[in-house]
């Protein structure tokens, strides 16, 4: 049973799963169980060696993640910002120890520009830079294309976060393409999986693997 605010509408294949029983992860079936999505979520973010990592939480682990995986307490943080949630990753990384930018537009309802990014990260070395490409509490899509590339080609030291709770499923992603590191989401949202708890955190070897260490 979903409790999630609806309507949503779940296709036949994700019902009919859902009435399967438990599956031990020492099944020779779960191989191929666990596999499938891992191969499906490649194409949701059009990339053939992105790392799907499939575990138990809600969106909002995703950030835990990160931060416990990706910063180290005192390296810096470039959060950019278009909302609610964007100032809760934020917030996030800094119980971590993570040193924040807040970055911000000027004009209510937008996304701060490329120009804008560029001057901040010329300004010191970020470890990484988030941001969320869709923010419900503003309805501001951000331009995750543009800034995986500009940060891709001319920061590469700085890994990328796209925090896609909102978005995977429903807005174009290229994950390869785009120049991003990691792509965090929930499988309820634009997915429109069985509401059971679950957030995904996608990892490329793309740029910079040697900065990423094993999720915990």
């Amino acid at each position: 049973m979903s409790f999630d605010l609806g309507p949503i509408e779940f296709h036949e294949d994700v019902l009919e799963a859902m009435t399967v029983g438990a599956t031990s992860h020492v099944d020779p079936e779960f191989i191929h169980i666990f596999g499938k999505p891992i191969e499906m979520v490649r194409k949701v973010v059009l990339s053939k060696n992105a790392r799907p990592f499939i575990v138990a939480g809600s969106g909002t682990l995703g950030w835990d993640m990160v931060a416990t995986n990706l910063v180290k307490s005192g390296e810096n943080a470039l959060v950019i910002s278009n909302g609610y949630f964007g100032d809760k990753f934020g917030l996030c990384l800094q119980n971590y120890g993570a040193n924040d930018t807040f970055l911000h537009s000027s004009t209510p309802g937008d996304h701060p520009s490329l120009e804008a990014i560029e001057r901040e990260l010329l300004l010191k070395q970020y470890k990484l830079i988030t941001v969320t490409h869709v923010d419900t509490s503003t309805g501001v899509l951000s331009d995750i294309a543009g800034i995986g590339r500009l940060v891709h080609q001319k920061f590469p030291e700085t890994l990328v976060v796209a925090d896609g709770v909102c978005s995977v499923g429903c807005e174009e992603i290229k994950f390869n393409d785009f120049g991003l590191d990691i792509v965090l989401t929930g499988s309820q949202k634009a997915l429109g999986a069985r509401q059971v708890d679950r957030s995904l955190l996608l990892l490329t070897g793309l740029s910079k693997p040697s900065s990423v260490e094993s999720p915990c």
